[in-house]
């Protein structure tokens, strides 16, 4: 290992048996809603907030149990009106005035309540999907080859909102609960301690209950948060090659592979169905006997004298109806705890993945525009993988162009992504003006880059938005100067709106040559001091190719040029050629040097231009001809 690869870190990325296995096991139990309380972290810049909502979220529930209490003493005041004389009509005014007190009082505190905990939730939200995406950008290459976009999507997505609904509902409806019953049981233990103790002794079977369903439907929340995320990831991959499933009549097919990974997200989901149905009874039952106890035991000590009065055992009675909800809600609360702790946790591993490529303590800016290039006995092999790169060197100066070609597989596209730092070399070493890109930061040197990429990807908005991605403040002047040395300005001033056109997603509405003509001005567009282009030109014309590359060779002048190709017209004028076979530079030289030495070049070459004996004739001779 060299010192290229020192601070090259492995994801930090839970796989997904492991994830299940985990939520299957002891573990569990142990850690429930331990990601919840990580998550929770993000609410802090909006404590204020939370305190405001949490206060008149109690002064809302203190209006909501005061009525009880006011029934009670109007219960007493006409019981008791015959023994000690005629209730003053005054004392009813009074609790009739203040039971619609309390009512108002509700309205605006709820009101209140939730409306500061709803937009706390609304902001943690937002907070959460731009700091998922932020930290998305920064991860590498490598991560998103191994990780299917629809399972990423359905984080971004339908688990954040999902933490949303957790936030706004479930944290609202707990803090509700949790001072409706704490206020309840304690009006009841300062009217009569001996009942309250009645409707407290069930609570205990209550709170053992609640953990064993926890622990029993926490792992089917967890499979069905990966199974969403295995269905959109097929959802998106079939939606966006929906052609070539019609072109090889592979609807049934593919509808079976939809239908199968739905099928373990129903099963999940009626699994947890299960166990809440299971659990719901027992709550019912603990609230039957607490009710009872109540009924059966408070009534005797109230007619017995034993007890409250009649008018504080009314005010009890409609306490302890009220106790029975919250245990309700509480039930479905932890059905949706459940439910957020498997997206939390979905979240927080996304969020603890940490980038392979990373800026090295010592790393500096680059301060110069590039003017060498160089790989320095360069070898490199992708995990699981025999080596792609084997000990390739060269060097590229200012104003130069270096083309690579070679079969499909020799590692073309692997030098580019080299040079990109999308990966580290195993050994040897890639720099920039003699400097290590190990010691160079990562953002400051792909600064310097105009890329070109093999699949032109396009993004949905207008054309000018898709040229003006790396340099947003360009004029439109500068827009079209880029398009025309791309070829790209004869189709797009023909398009509806110019370059306001919208070109759909991805550009679908544009053919494969317009999509890589749009892309090529970009880079242009960014008149970048290094230049790649991984076969820039493979989708267009030989008429629009020639267009390019005349206006490209004026382009080039003052910059470092690397083009890869497999049409060899692209880069026969090239400063330098190397030929790449299986990692090895096994030619280099001039396009007439290559062709008179007789090998691979001129092999390939051949087939181009039609020559198939001499083709055949070379790639038969064994030796640099074979490939």
């Amino acid at each position: 290992m060299t010192k290229n690869t020192i601070h090259t870190q492995p994801h930090a990325e839970v796989p997904k048996s492991e994830t299940f296995e985990e939520s299957a096991g002891g573990k569990t139990a142990r850690f429930l809603g331990s990601h919840l309380w990580k998550i929770l972290r993000y609410a802090r810049p909006y404590k204020t907030r939370i305190g405001i909502g949490l206060l008149v979220n109690a002064m809302a529930r203190m209006c909501d149990l005061l009525p009880m209490v006011f029934v009670g003493r109007v219960v007493d005041l006409v019981t008791s009106s015959g023994k000690t004389g005629p209730a003053n009509p005054n004392d009813f005014l009074f609790y009739g005035l203040a039971v619609l007190g309390t009512f108002v009082g509700l309205a605006i505190f709820q009101s209140s309540s939730d409306y500061a905990l709803d937009t706390m939730a609304q902001k943690v939200r937002h907070d959460l999907r731009v700091k998922l995406y932020e930290h998305l950008q920064r991860l590498d290459v490598a991560f998103f080859e191994n990780r299917q976009a629809g399972d990423i999507l359905a984080v971004l997505s339908n688990d954040v909102d999902n933490l949303e609904n957790f936030l706004a509902d479930a944290t609202t409806s707990l803090v509700r609960l949790v001072i409706t019953f704490l206020g309840t049981y304690g009006i009841l233990l300062w009217i009569d301690w001996h009942l309250a103790l009645l409707l407290f002794m069930p609570l205990p079977f209550g709170i053992v209950a609640v953990r064993f369903f926890a622990t029993k439907v926490q792992p089917q929340y967890r499979r069905a948060r990966l199974a969403v995320g295995a269905i959109n990831s097929i959802l998106e991959n079939n939606l966006q090659g929906i052609g070539v499933i019609q072109a090889y009549t592979a609807e049934k097919h593919q509808a079976l592979r939809v239908c199968t990974q739905s099928a373990e997200y129903r099963d999940a989901a009626i699994q947890a169905a299960r166990e809440r149905a299971k659990f719901i009874p027992v709550l019912y039952a603990i609230a039957g006997c607490a009710f009872a106890s109540l009924i059966g035991i408070g009534g005797w000590l109230t007619l017995s004298h034993y007890g409250p009065t009649l008018g504080d055992y009314t005010t009890f009675v409609l306490l302890a109806m009220r106790l029975i909800l919250p245990l309700f809600v509480f039930g479905m609360l932890i059905n949706q705890i459940q439910r957020s702790e498997a997206s939390a946790r979905r979240i927080m591993e996304l969020l603890e993945t940490r980038p392979r490529i990373i800026d090295t303590p010592t790393a500096v800016p680059l301060k110069e525009a590039p003017v060498l290039v160089e790989f320095r006995n360069v070898r490199f092999a992708y995990p699981k993988r025999p080596p792609v790169i084997n000990g390739v060197d060269f060097r590229i100066g200012q104003g130069k162009v270096l083309g690579v070609v070679g079969p499909t597989g020799a590692g073309k596209s692997t030098l580019i992504k080299l040079l990109l730092r999308y990966y580290e070399p195993f050994s040897g070493e890639v720099c920039i003006n003699g400097i290590p890109l190990s010691h160079l930061t990562i953002e400051s040197f792909r600064h310097h880059i105009g890329y070109v990429s093999q699949e032109a990807f396009l993004f949905f908005g207008t054309v000018a938005e898709n040229i003006q991605l790396g340099h947003p403040n360009a004029t439109l002047d500068e827009v079209v100067k880029a398009a025309q040395i791309a070829g790209a300005d004869e189709f797009i001033s023909k398009l509806p709106q110019g370059y306001d056109t919208l070109i759909g997603e991805r550009g679908l509405k544009l053919s494969g040559g317009q999509q890589q003509r749009i892309s090529l001005a970009r880079a242009i567009l960014r008149d970048p001091p290094i230049l790649i282009l991984d076969e820039a030109t493979s989708a267009v014309d030989t008429r629009t190719e020639e267009v390019i590359q005349r206006n490209l060779n004026q382009f080039r002048s003052g910059r470092i040029t690397l083009a890869v190709a497999h049409r060899l017209s692209t880069i026969r004028n090239s400063d330098e050629i190397l030929v790449l076979v299986d990692g090895v530079v096994v030619e280099r030289g001039n396009h007439e040097s290559l062709l008179s030495a007789g090998g691979v070049y001129k092999g390939l070459w051949a087939v181009q231009s039609g020559d198939t004996d001499r083709a055949f004739a070379s790639a038969t001779a064994g030796g640099p001809g074979h490939y």
